[in-house]
């Protein structure tokens, strides 16, 4: 029996973050819940139509290319003016627009516009997201609120995906495209109505801000090309992560048997379960240690996790248990890690680079999609397996971790 008790403490749990916060939040649960099916099933429902490999890879290229000057246009902006709803509302409106191109593409040509409007969208949406939070969260610890969005996102991927496959295969095909107009449609809504707050927000919090890690700051932190690198090595673990291990899983490793496609999608759904349940619990967790905690904590696990994926190649009956472990720690790496670099890399740039320090991170993850897979691609056309990938992870990890133990602590 469900106890109505319980409904009354979601709700005092809710209300309990400033509004604002809470605005911001769902915002971010309807860009994730419009983006969640788009970002994983766009490639599957153009294949099924007879778009090529190349002409569908072509599509996520241009789409990042656009989406890395858009989000250095934004971070300007950002700097300039402190203004997020603008770019909130230009970001749906492209995003829109990607969606329409989307629904009536048959060819190539309105395909790559349509894949063009979801890079501009992106970078527009990316900073602008990130940028409002630390301005909306007081009293709230930072690393706190950025756990609440991003625990917000994580269940709207997860529901994205979830939805829009069921729309998918049951009703229209292009079903992801319009439940990702109609979601913009809502966060446009949810921005107008409440526009003249937000900058009030954010101006006031400017005005009060007394953090004393920012307070006078003319220039990036001493140790910020550190923090950065260390945050690269991460996106690319992650992007790894999601392009690779499917593939080294299906192909099989030296020893661990090739698993069917069927089975992968389980491990893959299984990872994103866990991470849904476990970001906000990890997030505030990890909000009540030291600023670089997360990050040391996400190189610990990224490192203990690449590297008994690596071992499971060389196993045969027990590398099931060693994988699922692995997807345990690949989500305790990310919960920790996603609220922690953006509250991190917001805290070491000076007061008029927020904006482009934003940017810049938004474009770590991009980076991490530029070259990582392809290089692992690489050495699975080799080689048949990704263990070598995962050997070098694991090393990177626990060498970044070293230096950082060692030059900031």
């Amino acid at each position: 029996m469900i106890n109505p008790n319980n409904f009354q403490s979601c709700k005092y749990w809710w209300i309990e973050f400033p509004f604002q916060l809470r605005l911001i939040t769902k915002i971010r649960f309807f860009a994730s819940f419009g983006a969640g099916g788009v970002i994983y099933l766009t490639s599957l429902i153009f294949n099924d139509i007879g778009f090529s490999a190349t002409e569908i890879g072509l599509g996520f290229t241009i789409s990042a290319i656009i989406g890395t000057i858009t989000r250095f246009f934004t971070g300007n902006y950002l700097n300039k003016t402190g203004k997020i709803q603008y770019p909130l509302i230009a970001s749906s409106i492209i995003s829109i627009a990607a969606g329409f191109f989307l629904i009536i593409s048959k060819d190539t040509f309105f395909y790559i516009i349509g894949q063009s409007f979801i890079g501009a969208a992106a970078g527009i949406y990316w900073p602008a997201a990130e940028f409002g939070v630390p301005y909306f969260c007081y009293p709230i610890d930072t690393r706190k609120a950025y756990s609440l969005v991003r625990s917000a996102e994580a269940l709207g991927i997860f529901m994205g995906v979830f939805f829009g496959g069921f729309l998918t295969n049951f009703f229209y095909s292009k079903s992801i495209f319009v439940n990702d107009i109609f979601c913009m449609l809502v966060i446009i809504f949810l921005i107008l109505q409440n526009k003249s707050s937000i900058q009030k927000t954010i101006v006031n919090s400017q005005k009060n801000s007394n953090d004393p890690i920012t307070l006078n700051q003319n220039k990036w932190n001493k140790n910020s090309s550190l923090i950065i690198l260390s945050i690269i090595l991460l996106t690319t673990s992650i992007a790894l992560i999601q392009v690779t291990l499917p593939l080294d899983l299906v192909k099989g490793g030296v020893y661990r048997k090739a698993l069917s496609e069927q089975f992968v999608s389980f491990i893959i759904s299984f990872q994103l379960v866990l991470l849904l349940f476990l970001q906000w619990p990890v997030g505030s967790w990890i909000s009540k240690r030291g600023r670089l905690f997360g990050l040391k904590f996400s190189l610990i696990s990224f490192s203990l996790a690449s590297l008994f994926l690596f071992i499971s190649s060389y196993l045969e009956f027990s590398a099931l248990y060693l994988i699922f472990f692995s997807l345990l720690l690949i989500s305790l790496g990310t919960s920790s890690f996603l609220p922690t670099s953006t509250d991190v890399i917001f805290r070491i740039a000076p007061p008029n680079k927020k904006g482009y320090a934003l940017a810049l991170l938004s474009q770590c993850f991009a980076m991490g999609y530029f070259f990582g897979p392809f290089i692992s691609g690489r050495v699975l056309d080799l080689y048949g397996y990704a263990s070598i990938i995962w050997l070098s992870i694991s090393f990177c990890c626990l060498l970044i971790l070293m230096i950082l133990f060692k030059k900031l602590f």
